[in-house]
């Protein structure tokens, strides 16, 4: 089910959601791969407490500048806490879930 962004983190509360975006060149092995391994890690750790926008490069060029993008597939991180980036397939889950703050540094 998807949910509008502004209801879901009413649901979810300003502090509890993860807002993500991830972009990706089309139907690639490696982004698909990227968008695959987001969504179990997130389902598994985040059960309805995750926005995923997934942007395709292919069908929105102009977001690329928007945040800065140089890599695909990236995953941003925008809340909680500070801005990160994960580049790559998102295939190493200790380190996914080190970026989005999920286990200690």
């Amino acid at each position: 089910m998807c949910v509008p962004l502004d209801e879901f983190k009413m649901l979810a509360g300003p502090k509890d959601y993860h807002e993500l975006r991830l972009y990706v060149a089309g139907a690639t092995p490696r982004s698909l791969r990227a968008v695959q391994n987001i969504k179990r890690i997130c389902d598994a750790e985040l059960p309805n407490h995750y926005h995923l926008e997934v942007v395709d490069v292919y069908k929105e060029p102009g977001r690329l500048a928007e945040d800065q993008v140089v890599a695909i597939p990236t995953l941003i991180k925008f809340a909680p806490g500070e801005v990160k980036r994960l580049i790559g397939d998102l295939s190493q889950e200790a380190q996914v879930r080190k970026g989005l703050g999920l286990i200690a540094a």
